[in-house]
């Protein structure tokens, strides 16, 4: 469910109602992971700090946003570059028997659990607590593998807790 949106600050970035520099929320975001805009990681900041930095009329890399409705509110205004948005986004709309989306693609068996443990309570079928038991340990398969891989492999890094220096 991870996905990333990059912004061009030449076509993508606009002033909002505020005057301040916004670029808007894509329609599938369900959580922002973390933005940033070239070697910068933004901090969120709340909105009655965000409409009191812009008085300043700062121009460059934005090192602050904040979130108002469907837009990321920026700070400094951004005059070249990109602004990168890592979020959690909703899957893709099912619209058809041949539709497939990202959970059907890798977990055909929660979503076809699932999906049988909800018609069984319809039609008051008496598997339904095995269809739910199934479901459940599908997804904890998944959850698990998403563990794993966020918890091994070359990715992963310790930081040193001090540094020494010669």
């Amino acid at each position: 469910m991870e996905k990333t949106h990059t912004y061009n600050v030449a076509t993508d970035v606009s002033n909002n109602d505020f005057g301040v520099a916004s670029v808007v929320i894509p329609s599938d975001l369900i959580e922002a992971i973390d933005i940033y805009s070239g070697k910068y990681a933004l901090t969120r900041l709340p909105l009655h700090e965000m409409i009191g930095a812009q008085d300043s009329g700062q121009v460059g890399t934005p090192k602050h946003f904040t979130r108002v409705q469907g837009t990321f509110l920026l700070h400094p205004s951004p005059s070249t570059g990109t602004v990168v948005l890592n979020y959690y986004g909703s899957f893709g709309a099912l619209t058809a028997d041949a539709s497939t989306n990202t959970l059907t693609t890798l977990g055909p068996d929660l979503l076809i659990y699932t999906a049988l443990s909800y018609a069984a309570d319809y039609f008051l079928d008496e598997r339904s607590q095995t269809f739910e038991a199934k479901a459940s340990q599908f997804l904890a398969e998944i959850q698990e593998q998403a563990n794993s891989s966020e918890q091994s492999g070359g990715t992963q890094v310790i930081r040193p807790s001090t540094t020494y220096e010669d």
